[in-house]
């Protein structure tokens, strides 16, 4: 879903909050409305008791609404929820070029540089 270009040396890079939401939001989107808890954790590579948490604090701020479908929840992306990945692909586009060198190359992050002799 999310790249690991930024990973630092060669270790899974830490997601941040908003790269959680995304991703969560990506996966459910893919599911038209029958995304259940599971589905969704094994697509965002989460364990469902924290993802649990993480999906009723998008429910609450209206990026998901949650139906029930034969008995248990179901999710899927509200209008807002859809507001919120187009926002952050193009923050992201952004991000991306402001830590790019001139050349077009992503800059090494300072953990990553070489040490000076």
């Amino acid at each position: 879903m999310l790249d690991d270009r930024d990973t630092p040396r060669g270790g899974a890079r830490r997601r941040e909050a908003t790269d959680l939401y995304a991703t969560v939001l990506e996966v459910v989107k893919r599911y038209h409305g029958a995304a259940r808890i599971t589905r969704v954790s094994y697509g965002a590579g989460m364990p469902v008791d924290r993802l649990r948490v993480l999906v009723e604090r998008l429910v609450a701020l209206d990026l998901l609404r949650s139906e029930e479908i034969d008995g248990r929840p179901a999710y899927d992306i509200t209008p807002r929820g859809q507001e919120f990945l187009s926002t952050y692909w193009k923050m992201r586009a952004f991000i991306e070029v402001l830590e790019s060198n001139p050349d077009g190359r992503p800059a090494r992050r300072r953990a990553e540089r070489a040490p000076a002799q």
